[in-house]
């Protein structure tokens, strides 16, 4: 009976030592990322296509499925921002910069400056000026 007890003593203290008794910290969360780089051109005429190329980027491999957001902020102004998802076990990460790039299709109906504000999550917005004129 000795025995089993000692057994079972041990077996008890074996699975307490094992066990990482302050926990682990893990970390869950979706948050804003880096737009990297957005390209338009400078100016087109009412009615024409404008291509709004974006890359954002996030800075290491805990992030995943980036998410590029392209809004009207009011008639003249267009919010460009990204989204991603952070999972991290006690803050071990791969080091591998995550991008998602996308190209957005703008119609000016009417003809005007247009400002486009690419927001980050560690840099300034940045600011590009599309400008519409009518048909010559």
């Amino acid at each position: 009976m000795k025995k089993l007890q000692f057994l079972f003593l041990a077996f008890l203290v074996l699975a307490l030592v094992s066990c990482k008794l302050d926990g682990e910290n893990y970390s869950r969360y979706y948050e804003f990322v880096n737009i990297d780089e957005t390209i338009i051109q400078d100016s087109a005429t009412v009615g024409d296509t404008v291509g709004i190329y974006v890359l954002a980027g996030a800075p290491n491999g805990c992030w995943s499925n980036l998410v590029i957001n392209y809004y009207p902020y009011n008639d003249t102004i267009y919010l460009i921002n990204s989204v991603g998802f952070y999972e991290s076990y006690d803050g071990i990460c791969p080091e591998i910069y995550v991008t998602k790039d996308s190209t957005f299709k703008f119609i000016a109906d009417t003809a005007g400056t247009y400002i486009f504000a690419s927001q980050s999550r560690t840099k300034p917005a940045k600011f590009d000026t599309l400008v519409v004129v009518n048909q010559r």
